[in-house]
């Protein structure tokens, strides 16, 4: 299967926003804006992703099982805090103050609504919303989605994945 996410820790036409931090370990896929203010830790980011201010995504996470949840008596505090991959796919759309815990996958072109907490995985076109997050909808009836998923347009260059998102439209209005 292939990865929609680039190898290289920062594809091509990323913007990534005054004030916000990027860990080292984080992947960006192609054509990405992340806003400013953001924080995003260990997490693969697919192409075409939208993040919007103040974001969190993926930080550190304190086991509450051990007997001290401060991280100096962790061997590997990063290793030990950032455990579980986090996964933001294609095109998917992160709006402002959304925090998303780790270990969490955002599906392709799903939505996260603003001031959203995100503790369990979103479905491809999903809309959620709240605290914790809840699916309230989908962006498409399930054979526009299938139709969507087939084409694989964000593994295109803008121009390709234009010509093949407008036949989308025409072909699923």
């Amino acid at each position: 299967m292939k990865r929609w996410f680039s190898k290289r820790r920062y594809a091509k036409n990323v913007s990534i926003g005054r004030y916000s931090q990027v860990s080292k370990d984080t992947v960006i896929g192609d054509h990405t804006y992340i806003g400013r203010h953001c924080s995003i830790g260990k997490t693969h980011i697919g192409r075409y992703v939208s993040i919007a201010n103040n974001v969190s995504i993926g930080n550190g996470e304190h086991s509450l099982q051990r007997i001290s949840t401060n991280s100096v008596f962790y061997e590997d505090a990063y290793a030990e805090l950032t455990q579980g991959d986090c996964i933001i796919e294609a095109d998917a759309w992160i709006a402002v103050d959304a925090i998303i815990r780790r270990g969490v996958t955002i599906g392709i072109g799903a939505v996260v609504g603003a001031n959203s907490f995100v503790n369990s995985d979103v479905p491809a076109f999903a809309i959620v919303v709240g605290s914790p997050a809840r699916i309230i909808g989908y962006r498409f009836d399930e054979q526009k989605r299938a139709a969507i998923l087939a084409s694989l347009w964000w593994d295109q260059e803008p121009d390709d994945a234009k010509e093949t998102i407008d036949a989308l439209e025409r072909a699923h209005p």
